[in-house]
């Protein structure tokens, strides 16, 4: 068993886990902040990304939707994807570089 501990701040991005093809990626976004400076960008691999804290604008081709605690968003790797922190938050993300 091993406990991963991330950082706090307003702009965190950072790896808690990279092992086994596996990556643990936890961020915190200031309101207002576009990933990508809004562009859209492939994913790197197969992941989850998990809010934990506050709202986000998950932006695809064509498509946007809102995630937030207890709404979660999986994409495939090389999908075309943004994010907007529409609040101040914090998001898992979970890769699965293998698949």
């Amino acid at each position: 068993m091993e406990f991963l501990t991330g950082s706090t701040g307003e702009m965190v991005h950072e790896h808690l886990y990279s092992e086994k093809g596996q990556r643990i990626g936890h961020r915190t976004l200031p309101a207002g902040f576009q990933t990508g400076e809004g562009k859209l960008h492939p994913a790197p691999a197969h992941g989850v990304i998990i809010p934990i804290k506050g709202r986000v604008q998950f932006n695809t081709e064509g498509h946007s939707e809102e995630i937030y605690p207890g709404r979660a968003v999986v994409m495939e790797k090389g999908e075309p994807h943004s994010m907007t922190a529409i609040t101040d938050c914090e998001i898992m993300v979970v890769l699965d570089i293998l698949r």
